[in-house]
């Protein structure tokens, strides 16, 4: 039996071990993050523990109820990620709201793989450390991290990977990483519609055929938002509507402030983009983030549909770039869009690509021809081989001479190639170490932002996120409530208390006819502000006609069970 080819398991390693190395690193540093805000008792919303229901749903084959939005309120009638059914396997064996922080770390190091493995190919291993470290620490994804699970986590490798096979001009490959764009949330099918539209406009010197299918493309993006929030999400919110519109009809129906959560009139269009200043701020960090650059590349333009309905938006949160997730789909557009502008300055095949040239193979034989009048046999190239009209033999690189598109390194015939005034793919090749000089100036500009930024980030204070010393009286809290009830509470033991119970918020149990036999209050919660809670007196006042007696009160938690 043949035994594997030496020869190629040696590129591939040569090629993947550094991006994985540094993939690595930042999965590694997201985990620690993670693990240490558990530690912590650090719950900076309610989401883990809403994801963590739809989640455990999942794993149960059910639909994904969230008794935390309000009683049986369907997560797919809040936002449509039906995506998230995939982690279902995944939770039931590690039934833990910490199991989803750690897929969201490694899915985030999942997307540095393409990442950092283009900018070796273009910049070499110091790039590969340089545009993958600054991608993979940056901000968008740190923001992502610190707020905990969301289902954005999901897009982030998506976006990465078919961002990069953009910049190769794989169309197949991106279109095919990007279509489940449309179940990860709904608001990105309008990225999936732009992505269509930079397809056609960067293929539009390939004729009718590839211009048309990328068109095809951008009207299945379209079509699959418009039918989400016109038809899906409707049909499955309580309230029938579209929760997060923008022109009044959102209801906020199973949010803690109840009421409408959108029904304002939306600004000009220099006050989206100005008021408040903290746009222009985070608009500056995600420019620095694609090296400025950047913005010439048609990728750039998937930023736009994220940007409008946040920015567009009447929640503060959606505005800043220091935290939160709203950044996260944003930063692996800005990575491609600034390697597809060092595409074209550092490889000839990127020049290649700009002028809209024939097929590789086309212009691989050109190479050759046109080699062969300026420096007669190819042998003077690589040492020797059956002539360029025929089957070139292998180089001490590997490649052949008339299929060395693409391929970075020493060889002796690229250099040949390219000192006859040629690219590697028989394209005129770019002027050299001047281009070079520039593409290592853009690319050096996301790491100088995340160094300016660094103190402002959640990984900056990763040693402060120590246990806390009354992490023996949350367990204690948590085994005083049994596996199969309801229970009711506030924020802090929120994700903790969903793996076999019925979780409810505090503020969303109002109108149940029987509420949960269980109540848990953390009085340094958050969610109460200054006020001084018990779990007993707060219970019985919020639903009156019940009666409730403390089973467990320690370090300020109180578990309270329901009598009558």
């Amino acid at each position: 039996m043949k035994g594997p080819d030496r020869s190629a398991v040696g590129r591939l390693v040569a090629t993947w071990w550094l991006p994985a190395a540094i993939a690595c690193l930042v999965g590694t540093l997201y985990v620690c993050y993670s693990v240490a805000q558990w530690r912590a008792l650090v719950a900076p919303s309610w989401d883990l523990g809403i994801f963590t229901e739809a989640v455990q749903a999942y794993s149960r084959f059910e639909a994904p109820i969230a008794p935390i939005k309000g009683p049986g309120y369907n997560l797919l009638g809040d936002h449509f990620h039906p995506i998230l059914a995939l982690l279902g396997p995944i939770f039931r064996f590690f039934p833990s709201a910490l199991t989803l922080l750690v897929v969201q770390d490694v899915l985030i190091a999942a997307s540095v793989l393409p990442i950092a493995r283009l900018a070796q190919s273009l910049l070499g291993r110091g790039g590969a450390l340089l545009v993958g470290l600054a991608y993979g620490l940056g901000w968008g994804l740190q923001g992502a991290v610190g707020a905990q699970f969301h289902e954005v986590c999901v897009a982030v490798p998506l976006l990465a990977f078919g961002g990069v096979a953009f910049v190769e001009r794989r169309w197949g490959v991106c279109m095919a990483w990007l279509a489940p764009l449309v179940l990860v949330k709904e608001d990105l099918g309008l990225t999936v519609f732009v992505a269509g539209l930079a397809l056609a406009w960067r293929r539009r010197g390939e004729g009718r055929p590839g211009i048309l299918a990328s068109i095809a493309y951008a009207l299945f993006g379209i079509i699959a938002f418009v039918l989400t929030i016109k038809v899906l999400l409707p049909a499955m919110n309580p309230a029938g509507t579209w929760a997060y519109s923008l022109d009044g009809a959102a209801t906020g129906a199973g949010t803690p402030t109840g009421g409408t959560t959108a029904a304002r009139e939306i600004p000009s269009l220099w006050g989206i983009l100005t008021t408040p200043s903290v746009k222009l701020v985070s608009l500056l960090v995600l420019a620095a983030g694609a090296g400025f650059v950047g913005a010439a590349s048609p990728w750039f333009a998937l930023l736009v549909p994220t940007l409008a309905w946040r920015f567009a938006g009447s929640v503060e949160t959606y505005y800043v770039w220091d935290s939160w997730h709203y950044n996260a789909v944003l930063v692996p557009i800005a990575a491609c869009s600034l390697l597809d502008v060092v595409d074209r300055w550092v490889s000839p095949e990127g020049v290649g690509r700009t002028l809209d040239l024939p097929a590789r193979s086309t212009r691989a034989r050109s190479a050759s021809q046109r080699l062969g009048e300026a420096s007669g046999d190819e042998s003077t190239a690589c040492g020797g081989s059956d002539g360029l009209g025929g089957t070139a033999s292998r180089t001490r690189c590997g490649v052949d001479v008339a299929d060395a598109v693409g391929i970075q390194g020493d060889c002796a015939g690229a250099q040949t190639l390219v000192a006859a005034g040629l690219g590697r793919d028989g394209t005129v090749a770019s002027p050299g170490i001047a281009w070079r000089c520039a593409a290592w100036a853009v690319a050096c500009v996301p790491a100088l932002s995340l160094a300016l930024t660094a103190s402002s980030l959640p990984l900056w204070h990763l040693p402060d996120l120590t246990e806390d010393p009354r992490m023996a009286a949350a367990l204690g809290a948590l085994d005083a409530v049994p596996e199969g009830v309801s229970v009711e509470t506030d924020t802090t033991l929120l994700a903790r208390l969903v793996p076999g119970r019925e979780v409810y918020w505090v503020g969303t149990t109002g109108k149940m006819d029987t509420p949960p036999e269980y109540v848990v209050i953390d009085a340094r919660s958050y969610a109460w502000g200054d006020q001084q809670v018990d779990a007993e007196s707060w219970a019985a006042a919020a639903h009156p006609g019940h009666t409730y007696e403390t089973v467990y009160a320690k370090q300020g938690f109180r578990v309270a069970r329901r009598t009558s």
